[in-house]
Formats: C-alpha cells, structure tokens, sequence
C-alpha cells in the first residue's frame, strides 16, 4: 500500500515537472514569435516603401491617408490591407513559400493565376466591366462616323487562358471570350471592320504564340495575328520570310512573380524581314527622346525583358520611316500592341501610337497633321473590357477644347514671330 502511494507521487511529480517543462517551452516560444514580431514589425515600418513592383510589373498601394469618413466607411482598413499586403518585407519570397506549400496540398491555383499543363501558367479570366465596354464602344462608333473617310480597324486578341484552355488544370474556370468579342462587335456595329485573330491563334496553339510565365503574347503570336491583320487592312506587298533574333531566353514575367512559381523560363525574339529594309526614327512624345530602334536593349538586363519593345508603355510614340507610299497608321494600342509594331514597319511612312491610358492630347490634331489614312484598335481582350480610358480619349468636346487651345497657340506664336 506505502509503496502504491510513494509510486503515485513520483507520477505527479513527474507530471508537475512535464507540465513546468512545456509551460516554460511555450513561454520561451512566444517570447521568440514577440521578438520575431516585434522585428517585423520594426522591418516594416523603416524599410524603404516601393511605388512600383518591377516583378509584378504594376504600381503598388500607397498608404493611405486616415479620416473620419474612409474610417466609418472602411474605405480606410480596406486600403491599409492592401497597402500592407503590398509592403509587407520579404513579400516576393513569401509569395513563392505559400505556392510550394499549396502546391504540395494539390492546388493548382495561386493568386488568381493556374498552373496548366507544359509550365504554362495562365490567369484567370475577369468579368467585363460592360458598363465602361458600353461607353468606349459608342465613343468609337462615334469616331468612326466622324472620320468616315479613313478606314476604322479593331483586332481583339484572347488570352492565352482562353485559346490555351485544355493547358488550364481540370475543373478551373475558363471565360468564354469569344462571347464577348461578339458583343463588343455588336456594340460598336458595322462602321469598325472587325479583324478576328482569335482564330488565328487558334489554329497555332500548338506553338509558341504565349508566354508561359507572362501575361503576353510572343513575338510568334503576334507575327501570326499580322499576317491576318495585314490582309484584312489591304497592305501590300506583305513579307512573308523574317529572321529571328533569339535577345534573351532567361525572361520569367508577371505571372511567375504574381504565382510565386519560377519553374518556367521564357525565350523572347525580335523579328526582321528578309526582303525588307526600313529605316526609321522613334520619337517619345511625353518624354521628349529620340531613337533609331524600336527595341531596347538596356531592358534584357531588367525584370520584365518583354520591355525590351518600346522600354515598355507610353502615351504617345511617332514613328517616322522611310517608306516612299503616303500611308499614315494611328494606332490605339495597350501592351499587346507594342511587340506587333516590329511587323507594321516597313508598311507605312508614319506609326502614331497612342495609350489611351496615359494619353491627354488632342486625337484630331493628330490625324489632320499626320493626314492618317489608316485607324487600328489593337488590344488583349481582358484589357479592352476592363479599360476605363478610351471614351475619355475620344471625347469631342475634350478634342475640341485642346484643338482651339492648340490654334490658339499657334496665332500666338504668329503674333510674336511678326
């Protein structure tokens, strides 16, 4: 009996000291989660804050500014998530961990973006925005009758989640663009001739024509969707034999930085016609600059090398070549547009580009001083139904005001000169 007792003792004992052994573990380790805390914490608030992510290839959330209504609304704690989220220390590595840990689990998706079969990773698809769709489309209609002269163009390129869709894991939600395609065509109606490259792509999908770690098209997918564009747009004497220029095959875009996954590497290519020699002069509007090239070698040694076309996006480019016949292109473009440009070179005498994202200016000015005989609306269908900038863009009262500033100026400088 003494000696059950004296046994039930050492029991507790035992467990007494087990429990002041785990007590004083789990103390040990919040003081180490508080410390790590406290240092990230500390990290955070004194590292340097980024506005542009070169990775992610977009602007990231400013801090914003606390008041009494965007605290009531949660306007406040909204951005303030999101603004951390995009400050956060270490956030590139903790974006890769968190892919490799649900890629262990059996997901197939990471931040919005699928990793397909072959290493291609592909985003989700987003839902038009029909409201802006609805006002840009009747603003373009509305320009199309203005200038009933010039032939009005609009090619609309899918997204690789789209014509690549039996890449996409199974089960993952795939947008039918070709619906809105057809909808946004209907909406603008029959003055704008609607060039449909997405079959194009189609019929190559089997190649080379996307990224698999970005969100573009190669230089192969848009030199396919040229020779259809071309036709459509009745230029002549099209070249049919190029040299392929291989600048880097170490490119890993925006997809790889948004997904975390860097298992893919892309190769990015320039093209030049065999037959064909143009000489040209490329002048940055807004920035002021001259070049002799399109393409931008300074950008291979960057993040995002599919810069290495234009340096990346602008609000207005002029391009002036040697070609000896008067055809003048005015061309409204997103990011899609920049690498189809080396294709369209030796086709007119000059290239207006405009991003009606950044653009401020006067469209009519433009085409009266360049006498445009040629308008094209290049863009990625995600980007066309969720732009909020063209109707501003094409806005007549907005040209007309810029127009009278500009005549208004120039009687000025007349003035002065007499």
């Amino acid at each position: 009996m003494e000696r059950e007792h004296h046994l039930s003792d050492r029991r507790k004992e035992l467990k007494r000291r087990t429990m002041r052994r785990q007590t004083s573990l789990y103390r040990r380790m919040a003081r180490v989660a508080l410390i790590v805390l406290a240092l990230f914490f500390v990290i955070n608030i004194i590292k340097p804050k980024k506005d542009f992510s070169d990775s992610e290839n977009r602007m990231l959330a400013k801090r914003p500014e606390l008041t009494w209504e965007s605290l009531k609304s949660g306007k406040f704690m909204s951005e303030f998530e999101s603004y951390v989220s995009d400050q956060f220390f270490l956030r590139n590595q903790w974006i890769s961990l968190k892919f490799y840990e649900d890629k262990l689990l059996g997901k197939r998706e990471s931040n919005g973006v699928y990793l397909g079969k072959k290493g291609y990773l592909m985003e989700g698809l987003s839902a038009p925005d029909w409201k802006n769709v609805k006002k840009n489309t009747a603003a373009i209609q509305k320009f199309a009758q203005k200038n009933k002269d010039i032939p009005v163009y609009m090619a609309l390129v899918p997204n690789a989640a789209h014509v690549l869709k039996n890449r996409m894991p199974a089960n993952a939600p795939v947008r039918d663009q070709m619906k809105d395609m057809k909808e946004v065509q209907n909406l603008i109606g029959s003055g704008v001739h609607h060039i449909d490259v997405a079959e194009v792509m189609k019929k190559h999908a089997d190649e080379d024509i996307y990224y698999k770690t970005d969100h573009h098209w190669t230089s192969l997918g848009a030199r396919y969707a040229f020779d259809k564009i071309a036709k459509d747009m009745k230029i002549q004497n099209v070249e049919s034999e190029y040299k392929e220029y291989v600048v880097t095959e170490r490119f890993q875009g925006t997809l790889a930085s948004k997904s975390g996954y860097h298992g893919s590497k892309d190769a990015v290519s320039v093209y030049e016609p065999k037959n064909l020699e143009t000489d040209y002069i490329v002048m940055y509007t807004e920035e002021g600059k001259k070049a002799t090239s399109i393409f931008n070698s300074e950008a291979l040694k960057e993040k995002d090398k599919y810069t290495v076309f234009f340096g990346g996006n602008h609000a207005r480019v002029d391009i002036s070549t040697t070609q000896k016949e008067r055809k003048n292109l005015l061309l409204f473009k997103d990011s899609y547009a920049n690498c189809m440009v080396q294709f369209l070179l030796p086709y007119y005498q000059n290239i207006v580009m405009i991003d009606p994202r950044y653009f401020y200016d006067s469209v009519d000015s433009i085409i009266t001083s360049y006498g445009i005989t040629d308008v094209l609306f290049l863009y990625n269908v995600d980007t066309f139904l969720g732009d909020n900038s063209i109707a501003d863009v094409l806005a007549e009262e907005k040209n007309e005001k810029v127009q009278k500033s500009d005549d208004s100026n120039k009687k000025q400088e007349k003035k002065e000169e007499q």
